[in-house]
């Protein structure tokens, strides 16, 4: 009887890490290399700030709220005429994520963000500055890593399509970067 009684008190114990909450705020940052189209952008940051809800040991639902950086491109036409394009939008994601073990997890990301664009056009220093909005669904995937209860490391692929200036916009980035869960 003792031997069972010390049996699963070890069981016990050595499963308490797999039934550990996944539930909980965090906050995160990433850099990420950014494309505009078919074109490549600067590289940018993004900041993120969440609450993961657990909804079974496998799935985990998280909302969170992001500001992405895409950078800024600057081209030089002739001598004397340059134009430079910067980006940055703010948004929420539902990211529904499978674990398919303790630490490992893939999932995917669907959001809705306001883009930004300003355009500064330099015409022998005569400068005109416009800028613009629009709203879009982003959407994407990620892959992830749980260090341990706090650090979490990621990488994943996202995409936007929006209009602002009146031009279509695609932007994607890849990332990696990483959350630390309170």
């Amino acid at each position: 009887m003792k031997k069972t009684i010390f049996a699963l008190t070890i069981a016990s114990l050595l499963s308490a890490p797999a039934l550990a909450s996944k539930d909980g705020f965090y906050i995160g940052t990433d850099l990420g290399s950014n494309r505009l189209d078919s074109e490549s952008f600067d590289t940018g940051i993004g900041l993120v700030a969440g609450y993961n809800f657990q909804i079974t040991q496998q799935i985990v639902i998280g909302v969170e709220g992001e500001y992405r950086s895409y950078g800024k491109d600057k081209v030089t036409i002739i001598d004397g005429w340059s134009a430079e394009l910067k980006a940055h939008s703010f948004g929420i994601n539902v990211k529904p994520k499978y674990y398919f073990n303790d630490n490992f997890y893939a999932g995917a990301q669907l959001g809705l963000h306001s883009v930004k664009e300003e355009f500064k056009e330099d015409i022998l220093g005569d400068v005109e500055k416009f800028s613009d909005s629009d709203t879009g669904l982003s959407y994407g995937l990620e892959a992830g890593y749980d260090f341990n209860q706090n650090v979490t490391i990621k990488a994943g692929y996202k995409a936007i399509s929006v209009e602002p200036l009146g031009v279509d916009s695609d932007y994607s980035t890849f990332y990696i970067g990483a959350n630390y869960k309170f």
